[in-house]
């Protein structure tokens, strides 16, 4: 069951203010429409500010008092994550019980903190590192000299290969691979030859990693997911690629290797880099953007090839027209054939 808070108890969670009744008691989060009584429901998107009004909900955690509105108001400047703060009290992450369970298998070779967790059916190869408060659900697979960091959170059916190094609080969802080969094939004749991919996934700090996210070790060295940054489901990360910190990028996104991109970029769903290329600190990547060179200055990036947004705006504009376009020459072409047929038979 999720707990409960009083109105002032949540605002001084949030570092944020309050209208209404201090002691008022909430039971739970729920959308605007499907809120009752002795809940919180939030506005975090003007657009749904006419469906406040008729909420039935105790009390609205938005930026500010909405006109004509007649209930508690919790206050943020950001109330997007107070929102996750306050999801977070009322529904605090399952606690699993410490040590490995019947079922897992460890190598006695490698080394778990007595805090971590190993669930049933999960493997522990031979000198890999499981730190302290690490938690590995059931069939996940850590392989030999492998490291999970403190505090990190590994569900079921995940797989991170040999030599791979996961800071602390890091979190992988159902069916990430962590370490798999590199697309890489050298043509010998008639023949494609496999390249060993003798390198690594490093993966620093607070990282998420959604569904079935793939991300390639490195031929040689290593493959570097930078601190803070969050991948959304059904993204590759082609191998050598590095990505700095605090970036964002949308599924299914793909990025080819040696790759580097900077620090607080934004990437939408469907985006393609083509391989050897470096994205700048900063650069915002529109949905279905296919990068094929570097993008080294800051701003908001469209199309295929990319150009920047307000260039491809235009062009989509133009492309538009087109059609109008088109039945404007065929008119006028058609009038200048009339025009020379009848020269012609003046003459």
């Amino acid at each position: 069951m999720s707990n409960s808070f009083s109105l002032g108890q949540l605002a001084q969670e949030i570092g944020g203010t309050f209208t209404g009744d201090a002691s008022l008691i909430l039971k739970g989060v729920a959308p605007l429409e499907k809120a009752e009584a002795g809940y919180l429901t939030f506005l975090t998107n003007a657009r749904y500010a006419s469906a406040a009004a008729n909420t039935q909900a105790s009390v609205i955690l938005t930026d500010k008092e909405l006109p004509g509105v007649s209930k508690a108001f919790l206050l943020s400047s950001n109330p997007y994550a107070a929102l996750a703060k306050i999801i977070s009290l009322f529904h605090p992450a399952p606690q699993r019980a410490p040590g490995v369970q019947p079922g897992a298998w460890v190598d006695p070779q490698a080394v778990v903190h007595a805090t971590a967790s190993v669930a049933p059916g999960a493997v522990v190869s031979a000198k890999a590192m499981i730190g302290p408060g690490a938690v590995l659900y059931p069939h996940v697979f850590i392989g030999e000299n492998a490291v999970v960091g403190e505090g990190s959170i590994i569900y079921s059916n995940v797989t991170v290969r040999e030599n791979c190094i996961l800071g602390k609080r890091v979190i992988l969802q159902p069916g990430v691979v962590v370490g798999s080969d590199g697309f890489g094939f050298a043509k010998d004749g008639a023949e494609y030859r496999k390249i060993p991919q003798v390198g690594n996934v490093v993966i620093e700090d607070d990282v998420e990693l959604g569904a079935n996210v793939c991300v390639d070790r490195a031929v040689l060295g290593s493959t570097v997911i930078g601190k803070g940054t969050k991948l959304d489901n059904l993204i590759q990360i082609g191998h050598n690629v590095v990505i700095g910190a605090n970036t964002v990028i949308a599924a299914q996104t793909g990025i080819s290797g040696s790759t580097q991109v900077g620090s607080n970029v934004i990437m939408g769903g469907q985006v393609g880099l083509a391989g050897h290329l470096k994205i700048g600190d900063n650069v915002t990547l529109a949905t279905r953007t296919g990068v094929m060179e570097d993008i080294l200055e800051k701003g908001v990036y469209w199309g295929s090839p990319s150009l920047k947004m307000s260039e491809e705006m235009k062009n989509v504009a133009a492309y538009r027209q087109l059609p109008e376009l088109m039945k404007r020459i065929r008119t006028l072409e058609k009038a200048l054939e009339k025009t020379q047929n009848v020269k012609k038979d003046d003459q």
